[in-house]
């Protein structure tokens, strides 16, 4: 089966959420035009990027949103009008003092499919994530018409278990969406090549790009698609935009007809993966 995928890549203003609202939907019109049905938006594409820059800034929190909250309706009813999944990351208020880094998978009736919060949270010398949110602890796959989607965010890709995870549970395409700063560029490409590589299947990353403010780091940009060869079928530059390539489902089978790596795996013995 053949379908069209679509990474949308964009700069986000921290705390415009509106204005940020407004720039991906016109983004997602122009990825639906070109015929895409699975549509992929950049990590906390509508308040932007904010824990790079706020060393802990307890104000953020207000921007936090409940899977009920304004971003996700506006994409249910822009997935409903259009016939297209849409998967949305946004900093996700649970209750009171519980905020994630999630993606929630809309589907072409503007039903919520399924959430993923993010299980890797950052802290580290560009990043306080762990002051904001809490990580999640599943890897949930979701069945659609174009196959089976998992979701892992920025930093997930760093860990192998994830994508292997995903792919043990069936997925056959991964969203990424993606926040990370310039100097990871190359690696951010070849780990998505990689990952696709190592699990024979789709992986497809949604960047943010530009840069966060004057004092603070650029994005990577280079939105990219893998196939299961660990080929790149697509990819963008730091440009917005979006990139709009078109998958073909049998190609999992082709990849793991010629390599037999689900087959060849030894997990009897990698017990030591799990005793630390």
């Amino acid at each position: 089966m053949k379908v069209k995928v679509a990474a949308v890549q964009m700069a986000s203003i921290i705390g415009e959420v509106e204005q940020n609202r407004m720039k991906a939907k016109s983004l997602v019109y122009e990825a639906i035009s070109q015929g895409a049905k699975l549509i992929c938006l950049p990590e906390m594409f509508n308040t932007g990027y904010f824990s790079h820059t706020s060393h802990c800034d307890p104000a953020y929190f207000e921007l936090g949103e409940s899977i009920e909250g304004t971003t996700i309706d506006g994409f249910r009813q822009l997935a409903r009008k259009h016939k297209v999944y849409i998967s949305v990351p946004f900093f996700e208020l649970d209750s009171p003092g519980i905020y994630y880094n999630s993606s929630c998978l809309i589907d072409d009736e503007g039903n919520i499919t399924g959430l993923y919060r993010k299980t890797h949270v950052a802290w580290s010398m560009t990043g306080w994530e762990k002051f904001y949110m809490r990580q999640g602890y599943h890897y949930p796959v979701f069945q659609t018409p174009y196959g089976k989607i998992g979701i892992m965010i920025c930093y997930d890709r760093d860990f192998p278990e994830v994508a292997r995870t995903l792919g043990l549970n069936g997925a056959d395409i991964i969203l990424v969406p993606n926040g990370s700063s310039i100097q990871l560029t190359e690696i951010w490409k070849s780990i998505i090549q990689v990952r696709a590589y190592e699990n024979q299947l789709y992986i497809l990353g949604a960047c943010l790009t530009g840069r966060v403010d004057e004092e603070h780091h650029h994005f990577t940009g280079h939105s990219i698609l893998a196939n299961p060869f660990g080929e790149v079928e697509g990819i963008l530059g730091r440009e917005e935009g979006v990139l709009v390539a078109e998958i073909d489902l049998n190609q999992i089978h082709n990849a793991r007809k010629k390599r037999f790596l689900y087959r060849d795996r030894r997990p009897e013995i990698y017990g030591k993966l799990v005793e630390y």
